[in-house]
């Protein structure tokens, strides 16, 4: 590897990690494993064979869901690393996968560090404000948190891929077969585990049909895509769309759309233990007070308002934000207490917080994701793109009308979205589709060579975790 292959890997994990500069989707959509792979092996010029080993990363993950800052691994790093073992020691994806997988943790070393400092830029910025030198909130919860986050992640990556390097030239991975066991073995049990944790009477049937289907007579993972969108376009809930109403007031579509564009940006950059979304809050909210308020001082003060502690699902929970602009504009005229609209702040972020993530991402993203995952496995590269592609478009949908309606339509339309999720064809035939395209996308994994000894393990393993998984059902009841 070049010193410019190392810089642009790690500029792009940086990217990755961030909500910056990406709109809030690059979470959705560069983060995961099989785009992380793909993107990686591009830099290394061979954008297949870095995707085939994101994919098998993506299964290993297959159930991430990061609430309130938690991780239990960091899969994009993991991914990367496995797309430039997979390119650079000529490993099996599956391999690939195993050897990543533990260098991957290393990236929660962000996460668990990154929230504790940025609570000095919050303190930071408290100082500022109590000695009235009007801090610029888009430095502390853009500027100087991005900063940091490239210098950790650029560190970590290094770190991460300097240790891989040695222990290859120690060991050389290519000459240990276990490998390629390990990885299986951790694929399956994260398939079977995501299985039983969806809690659906027929999940393992669809999965066990579809995977012995596939074998049988050859299904090809574009047949199942095209079934599973259209599927969704019958099952959509077609009552959502945007805002008809016009700006009368002293706001004008312009500043909200300004605004949107920063919340979605930066949501998470200062992401902080003491304040979670407080300071990114604020920051959405900065080029609003700039148009009500004509005095620094009185600027200063009311996005200070807004820093404090604020958390929830940034994409469902985008009308919070909108509303609370109209509540904004209104108080400039009636001069009513800020109490009052922090009151109704904190009471909106709970609820949305919840059905959000497990709208958005346990059900949206695995579902889409999982999509790309079966695409590439079935060695279809490029169709592989447009599952993530529409996901990053429903994404950007679901956040802006909910913005923009959250302003004309207040809390009616929230409770009205918490409703819509709540009621969700999508989000009930999840546990079908998602059976599946699983079910698809491991019998491509795991059957397809030549070498026998290798399909028996295969099988010995899924019949050793279904009897594993089916003793925990047992258990639950």
């Amino acid at each position: 590897m070049t010193f410019a292959d190392y810089f642009l890997l790690s500029i792009f994990y940086f990217w990755a990690s961030s909500t910056a500069l990406s709109l809030g989707i690059g979470y959705y959509t560069i983060y995961r494993p099989v785009m992380a792979g793909m993107i990686a092996g591009l830099i290394l010029k061979d954008a297949q064979k870095g995707m085939m080993a994101g994919a098998v990363v993506n299964i290993i993950y297959i159930d991430f869901v990061s609430t309130g800052g938690s991780f239990k691994g960091d899969q994009c790093l993991t991914a990367i690393l496995a797309a430039m073992a997979s390119i650079l020691f000529n490993l099996h994806p599956l391999e690939a996968s195993a050897l990543a997988y533990p260098f991957g943790f290393l990236g929660i070393l962000i996460w668990k560090y990154r929230l504790k400092i940025n609570n000095v830029f919050v303190h930071i910025y408290e100082k500022k404000y109590k000695d009235k030198k009007n801090p610029d909130i888009s430095v502390y919860d853009g500027l100087l948190p991005q900063a940091l986050l490239l210098l950790m992640s650029s560190l970590v990556f290094v770190a991460a891929a300097f240790l891989m390097f040695l222990l290859n030239d120690i060991i050389n991975f290519k000459n240990i077969g276990a490998l390629y066991y390990i990885g299986l073995i951790l694929v399956i049990f994260s398939a079977f585990n995501v299985l039983h944790k969806i809690k659906n009477k027929y999940n393992f049937i669809i999965f066990a049909l579809t995977f012995l289907a596939v074998e049988l007579f050859d299904i090809r993972a574009y047949i199942i895509f095209v079934l599973i969108c259209f599927s969704l376009m019958l099952t959509a809930d077609k009552n959502i769309g945007f805002a008809k109403n016009e700006f009368r007031g002293i706001i004008k579509k312009g500043d909200m759309v300004y605004s949107w564009f920063i919340w979605m940006n930066y949501s998470h950059s200062c992401y902080s233990y003491e304040r979670l979304m407080g300071l990114a809050f604020a920051h959405s909210m900065k080029n609003i007070l700039k148009k009500l308020y004509d005095n620094k001082y009185e600027i200063s003060e009311a996005v200070h308002n807004h820093t404090e502690f604020f958390n929830t699902e940034p994409n469902i929970g985008a009308p919070i934000l909108g509303y609370i602009i109209s509540l904004e504009e209104k108080r400039r005229k009636t001069k009513q207490s800020f109490e009052d609209i922090s009151y109704i702040k904190k009471g909106m972020m709970g609820i949305s917080a919840g059905l959000g993530d497990s709208f958005t991402q346990v059900v949206l993203a695995p579902l889409f994701i999982s999509m790309a995952v079966m695409l590439s496995l079935d060695n279809s590269f490029y169709p592989a793109l447009i599952p993530v592609i529409i996901l990053a478009a429903l994404i950007l949908f679901i956040s802006y009308t909910g913005f923009m309606n959250g302003y004309f339509k207040g809390k009616e339309f929230m409770l009205q979205r918490i409703k819509n999720v709540k009621e969700s064809k999508v989000k009930i035939y999840f546990p079908y589709m998602f059976s599946g395209i699983l079910g698809l996308s491991m019998s491509r994994l795991l059957l397809n060579n030549n070498r026998p000894y290798e399909n028996i393990f295969t099988i010995f393993i899924i019949i050793l975790t279904s009897g594993i998984s089916f003793m925990r059902k047992r258990g639950e009841r």
